[in-house]
């Protein structure tokens, strides 16, 4: 930003500061409560992870069970050694010499079974897990680009509706509290509105309430970051634009400090909500990609 004179400069410079640190301390708590169930999920998330891989073993056993039932083996053996017919290699199979060969067969198919019903109930899980870790980065990113106490407003609510936060008596559960909060809005050297979302909700208002479908989206390729919409009445952009946009994307992004950050672009008609998701979350198939710098100075911000 250019100033006529230096107070003025100095004045912006420190009303900005204040500002900032006023939201940083208002939103502790918030951050607190998401940082604390980050570090609960990626923890639940490792010992999924864990559990997952012991389930490898079960198609070993289910080989054991197999071999077993192929051989005339006599009882009181405590081990035999068999050809895999996978894979052609020669096993030695440990059996139970107090067990028939039928009784160590069954026994080998039953740990296949838990294990393969084990590792059935793991891949729900850890989806589910690694669905909400990705939900609380999202809010954590938009803590980190609160600009108003109405965002903050916002992000409590989306806590609260998933269960983060207590919900105070006398908030109708479900009801979505009534704020000011809007979306970034910039323009473009070319002249062209682009506006990013500042939160879950936002980003969903944003992508399939307020742009129609010829107009571009952006979004920070495979991390936490906003909705960046810009709007076009036929579909074209000029080059500087598409340039601008993806930087906007980048810095409201959990890549922001990085010098470059991936952005995938599309046109929003191509960008779909799942039935069910969390808000925020969208899916889409074919779209470009840029690498953008997380570098806003000289894109107009109006208030």
């Amino acid at each position: 930003r250019t100033f006529e004179s230096v107070s003025e400069m100095l004045e912006t410079y420190y009303a900005s500061r204040d500002v900032i640190t006023r939201i940083r301390q208002k939103s502790a708590d918030l951050r607190k409560i998401v940082q604390t169930a980050l570090d609960r999920n990626r923890k639940k998330l490792s010992l999924q992870q864990k559990q997952m891989k012991d389930t490898e073993k079960k198609d070993k056993y289910k080989v054991y069970g197999e071999l077993i039932n192929g051989y005339g083996l006599e009882e009181g053996c405590k081990s035999f050694k068999a050809v895999n017919y996978y894979n052609g290699e020669e096993i030695t199979i440990p059996l139970d010499p107090t067990l028939t060969p039928q009784e160590n067969s069954k026994k080998y198919f039953d740990r296949y079974g838990k294990l393969k019903r084990t590792q059935e109930a793991l891949e729900v899980q850890i989806a589910d897990t690694t669905s909400e870790i990705e939900h609380l980065e999202s809010i954590s990113n938009a803590l980190d680009i609160a600009a108003e106490e109405s965002d903050l407003s916002q992000i409590k609510e989306e806590l609260m509706e998933y269960g983060y936060v207590k919900r105070h008596y006398g908030n109708k559960k479900g009801a979505k509290m009534q704020v000011k909060s809007k979306p970034f809005h910039y323009v473009s050297s070319d002249g062209y509105d682009i506006y990013v979302g500042k939160n879950n909700y936002q980003n969903d208002e944003l992508t399939f309430k307020f742009a129609t479908g010829n107009d571009w989206w952006f979004h920070a390729k495979k991390m936490p970051g906003s909705h960046v919409v810009v709007k076009t009445k036929d579909g074209t952009l000029p080059d500087r634009t598409f340039e601008e946009a993806g930087n906007l994307a980048a810095f409201y992004s959990k890549g922001r400090t990085a010098p470059k950050v991936e952005i995938d672009y599309l046109q929003k008609k191509n960008v779909k909500k799942p039935a069910g998701a969390k808000p925020g979350f969208v899916v889409y198939y074919t779209n470009y990609s840029l690498m953008a710098s997380p570098d806003i100075a000289g894109i107009q911000q109006l208030s």
